[in-house]
């Protein structure tokens, strides 16, 4: 579990190969995998991050993948920007978009090398921050963070942490539901391996933040509620 985080100053230094895209293949079958694997909740913890959004906000949405959040928020009238490194994952996205006729701002590139302004009224990362290991997703987050106006809304879908009062048993399965995706994406796409993040715990307590909403979902509407969407709110400069 990592250390609550503070503002980080600068990116950890990782060793990192010069980009490929490595979601070539991914980009084929993420749709169809994330439903299957997680009975649709993945895409209702997703689709919930918009629910404080009000038509004509702004959103950023960093890693869209192919991009189906981020052409729902335009269908609600959202003004959406997402920024994807992936060249094939982007191309579903566009193809997606342009076939709902829907503006969308989709950029090739690394979202934490946007530039400081302008701050956008919601934030949404969508199970983005398990692309990372630990202490690189600390500071990913941070930085997301930083790109949330005052008075605007951070949401962040991810599995749902484990309960210490289940048993030994749910816990275990619970974490083998976890890995076996990540393990996968680790051998596709090279995304770190790490235990389940508890976001609510680790922003616990930050001044710059208030915690909204906590919502759980479960897997094809009756198995275990193993994926969950935080909404956290960004305090005013003078609260």
């Amino acid at each position: 579990m990592p250390a609550r985080p503070t503002t980080s100053a600068a990116r950890p230094q990782t060793a990192r190969l010069p980009y490929r895209d490595r979601y070539s293949l991914a980009a084929w079958v993420y749709d169809i995998a994330t439903a299957g694997w997680s009975g649709g909740a993945i895409w209702r913890t997703r689709a919930r991050a918009l629910v404080h959004s009000p038509p004509g906000s702004t959103v950023l949405i960093p890693g869209p993948g192919t991009g189906r959040l981020a052409v729902e928020a335009a269908r609600m009238g959202l003004r959406v920007t997402a920024v994807e490194r992936s060249p094939r994952m982007l191309a579903r996205f566009k193809k997606r978009a342009a076939r709902d006729r829907l503006e969308v701002e989709a950029q090739l590139g690394d979202a934490l090398e946007l530039p400081a302004e302008p701050l956008y009224d919601t934030v949404v990362l969508e199970h983005f921050l398990n692309v990372f290991p630990p202490e690189e997703m600390v500071h990913v987050r941070d930085q997301m963070i930083a790109r949330v106006r005052p008075g605007g809304v951070l949401a962040v879908a991810d599995f749902t942490p484990l309960d210490p009062r289940a048993s030994g048993l749910a816990r275990l399965a619970q974490r083998l539901h976890h890995v076996t995706p990540l393990g996968g994406c680790a051998l596709l796409t090279g995304n770190a391996m790490h235990s389940i993040y508890d976001h609510g715990l680790d922003l616990e307590g930050r001044p710059d933040l208030s915690l909204v909403e906590v919502h759980d979902e479960r897997s094809f509407h009756l198995g275990p509620a193993w994926f969950r969407c935080w909404i956290f709110r960004r305090q005013e400069a003078s609260e």
